[in-house]
């Protein structure tokens, strides 16, 4: 049986993760983040709580989750997705592979962005080098479980 290490300390899991979601996750008591899936289904998100890591590799993500459901300043492009949230009311804690995601997205920095346009070609920079950060991260991981 595999062994697993916790990691709930914001600066370790910064340190695993190296992408900007992980430290702002975990800071957020209550963020509206978006974890879009290998499946094309999107992860509503509140908060990161921890992230464990087993010998092999394998890196999951202890979650809150936020309420399912298209966020309302989502671009057009976005809305055909299907959101996930909480199943049921009280259910909202949930642990996820990080080999599942594809991209992370801050919905409340998106709100932002609409309200002042200006934020709108930084916002892009980060989001595309936040993708190439995620991808190489879940490669990685991926690698680390595939038998060679």
């Amino acid at each position: 049986m595999p062994s697993w290490t916790r990691l709930d300390d914001p600066e370790a899991v910064a340190a695993l993760l190296p992408a900007w979601f992980a430290g702002r996750m975990m800071g957020a008591q209550e963020g509206h983040f978006g974890l879009l899936l290998t499946t094309g289904d999107v992860l509503r998100v509140a908060s990161l709580r921890a992230a464990h890591i087993s010998e092999a590799g394998t890196i999951l993500l202890d979650l809150m989750l936020d309420h399912a459901g298209v966020p309302a300043a989502a671009d057009l492009a976005w809305r055909s997705k299907h959101f996930l949230g909480a199943p049921v009311t009280g259910a909202a804690e949930a642990t996820v592979n990080l080999a599942h995601i594809v991209c992370a997205v801050d919905f409340s920095a998106a709100a932002a962005v609409e309200t002042r346009p200006e934020l709108a070609a930084e916002a892009a920079e980060a989001v595309s080098a936040t993708v190439v950060e995620l991808r190489q991260v879940a490669e990685e991981a991926a690698e680390r479980v595939s038998p060679p």
